[in-house]
């Protein structure tokens, strides 16, 4: 894949920009370290920010940045409502979070809105909240609704219930859920826009073995193992892990978050590296526990 290939398919996280994420997190960005983010990732080709209600300030400081950010086309996400059932006291909640939302990013409207979690269009009233994002689009304030979800069953319950045009879901080196079930494929065959997020598991496939925390013990080996791999090859876990994400034909736009202009340009170098000869099926793990780092320690 080519530089401005790789690029053109990455999209900006942001939940950095708002609140501390991530198991190697080291805190948010100021307004113009965020600044220089967008002009880097600008250059590079970059055009898509990822964003949503929950996500702490990041909306905020995204509608800050109006200048920087204002090329950028912008996916956020409902506000999570968690609640066995979508009543209307929950649909208010939800239309006024994403009047809020656009208020926010200072737009009149923006490419897509997610329903951020997929739980809530399975609870019984879901179609409600489907209804909501059908008259915003109506009016002009979404191009596209569709869903993030965590796994590959809740994907095709979603799909099965609801005309979805875009999904953001899970996707690295260890999940390679969607791609093994055929879900990956059944979206792309009806059209649907696939974003992946996760590419490096909230960092932990960038880490050395060592410094994993001990509820990874079961898979120490397994991550020196990828570890020794990349470094045989003179590749390093960035571009490994970056590259298969990309790679993947199937997928539409690869959702990577960054706390610093430094850290875009190694993600951006880590675009247009060799891919490395690694057979990544062989890393494929199944543990949740593993794979989603809700269920990780706190």
């Amino acid at each position: 894949m080519a530089d401005a290939a790789g690029s053109a398919k990455l999209a900006l996280g942001t939940v950095q920009w708002g609140m501390r994420y991530g198991i190697a997190g080291r805190g948010q960005p100021d307004s113009s370290e965020v600044g220089a983010i967008l002009a880097a990732a600008r250059a590079a080709g970059v055009s898509l920010l990822d964003t949503a209600y929950a996500y702490g300030s990041a909306e905020q400081v995204i509608g800050g940045l109006h200048t920087a950010a204002g090329d950028f086309d912008i996916v956020t996400k409902t506000l999570p409502v968690r609640a066995p059932e979508i009543g209307a006291g929950q649909c208010a909640a939800v239309e006024a979070a994403l009047e809020e939302s656009l208020a926010r990013l200072g737009r009149a409207a923006v490419y897509a809105v997610l329903v951020h979690d997929a739980g809530d269009l399975l609870a019984p009233g879901g179609d409600r909240l489907w209804e909501i994002l059908e008259r915003f689009r109506s009016a002009g304030k979404i191009r596209r609704i569709g869903v993030s979800v965590y796994n590959p069953d809740q994907c095709s319950a979603v799909a099965a219930a609801f005309p979805i045009e875009i999904v953001q879901l899970p996707l690295n080196i260890y999940d390679q859920r969607f791609l093994i079930s055929g879900v990956l494929a059944a979206l792309k065959a009806r059209g649907v826009e696939i974003h992946t997020r996760s590419a490096f598991l909230q960092g932990l496939l960038l880490m050395a073995p060592a410094e994993l925390p001990p509820h990874f013990d079961p898979i120490r080996a397994h991550h020196a193992r990828l570890g020794a791999l990349f470094a045989a090859q003179g590749q390093s876990a960035l571009a490994g892990a970056l590259r298969f994400c990309l790679d993947q034909p199937l997928v539409d736009r690869v959702v990577v978050g960054c706390e610093t202009a430094a850290q875009f340009g190694q993600i951006h170098a880590a675009a247009a590296a060799p891919a490395p000869a690694v057979l990544y099926s062989d890393f494929a793990l199944s543990d949740p526990a593993i794979l989603e780092p809700s269920r990780w320690p706190k």
